[in-house]
């Protein structure tokens, strides 16, 4: 292992231990650990599932493009997808579990099911995908390549069905004026495939794939990443200034939180400047090179959690009803919202196990990375 992957896994223990802290005290006091009040039920945890299952579902379209509809061209970077949906799905599902509060019940998913629940089904389709990605990846160890085939075809449905079910769990809550759109599961869709292709341009150049033309998937996988980052912030300004137009209080209200609010900063700044404006200026210029992708995703990377942060939090900080924020004041009834300590430290827990995940996956599963170290490119 080369110095900056020993520093890199120093770094994701070191996260990891802080981390435990957060999560021994999520475990032992579920959501009374946190900030969150009976008007903002969904809070950091929320994001932080969002945004690893954004990384799982564009991974996950990698995946199924080489095993299912042949694409050679990201041949190469099939094997790493796979172990990519394993990793990112196992903290999503650890990040939602413990913002549950009552993470123990699951079972009761399983016991008593309601069947015209979005959260079943979430959970049905989340558990049957990391179990198929499970077995995929033992397939493609053993050499089957029959084997990871037809898994593939059967991951696609319950992969498309898992991210949909997300997608439309926000669009129907009809009292959150920004989730309430129709073009919000487009909009997942697309985050998504933007977030997980970025994840895929940053292992791609720390595990160098197999293959001749590394410089031309590198830059293939780049355009990729342009197209899917141009046309989300399309639709991301189309959704804002449709809404501001729409002459509807509650939606021009919510808008202007996230644009105009306390946090104008975190949308203007780090979402559009530092992971809009910079990954297009990198892809764009000419003679954009594996290391200008890779800084690019890691640029989107790095900021999207704040667009996922802004996506989630300031929906809730409106009263769902008129006066309702006044007609009972408590502190546990508050519009506010402020991550507290433990919430951050469950965040830093993932964080660094996926940090971790990855970097121990080449020592772990060999054969999923190719026979390159990659030391010249991490």
């Amino acid at each position: 292992m080369d110095a900056k992957r020993k520093m890199l896994m120093i770094l994701a223990l070191a996260g990891l231990a802080v981390g435990a802290f957060g999560v021994v005290e999520a475990l032992m006091h579920g959501t009374n650990a946190t900030a969150l009040t009976s008007s903002v039920p969904w809070g950091l945890g929320v994001v932080v599932y969002l945004y690893f299952l954004g990384l799982s579902a564009g991974a996950f379209l990698v995946s199924i493009l080489v095993y299912v509809f042949g694409l050679k061209r990201y041949e190469p970077l099939g094997k790493i997808a796979a172990w990519a949906v394993v990793v990112t799905e196992v903290c999503a599902g650890g990040a939602i579990a413990l913002d549950l509060g009552r993470w123990g019940r699951m079972y009761r998913f399983v016991l008593s099911p309601s069947l015209d629940s979005p959260m079943l089904w979430m959970f049905v389709f989340f558990t049957l995908l990391l179990v198929i990605y499970l077995l995929k990846i033992k397939a493609i160890t053993q050499g089957c390549d029959e084997c990871v085939r037809k898994l593939s075809i059967v991951a696609l449905p319950v992969g498309l069905l898992f991210y949909g079910t997300n997608g439309y769990f926000f669009s129907v809550l009809a009292s959150r004026p920004i989730w309430n759109n129709p073009l919000v599961p487009f909009q997942f869709v697309l985050a998504a495939l933007l977030t997980g292709g970025a994840l895929l341009a940053v292992l791609a150049l720390a595990f160098p794939p197999e293959g001749d033309d590394y410089d031309g998937l590198m830059r293939g996988l780049g355009k990729s990443i342009l197209f899917l980052l141009v046309v989300f912030l399309l639709v991301e300004a189309v959704t804002i200034t449709s809404g501001l137009k729409s002459g509807k209080a509650d939606v021009v209200v919510a808008i202007n939180a996230v644009v105009c609010g306390p946090r104008w900063w975190s949308f203007w700044i780090i979402h559009l400047v530092l992971g809009g404006l910079l990954p297009f200026l990198l892809l764009v210029k000419n003679g954009s090179g594996p290391r200008d992708v890779c800084q690019a995703g890691l640029l989107i990377l790095a900021t999207f959690p704040f667009a996922r942060y802004d996506f989630v939090i300031p929906a809730q900080g409106l009263p769902m009803l008129p006066g309702l924020d006044t007609a009972f004041i408590h502190p546990r009834l508050s519009l506010s919202y402020s991550p507290d300590m433990g919430e951050w430290l469950v965040t830093v827990f993932f964080l660094a196990l996926a940090l971790f995940g990855f970097l121990i996956g080449p020592k772990l599963i060999p054969a999923l990375f190719g026979s390159k170290e990659g030391d010249a490119h991490a």
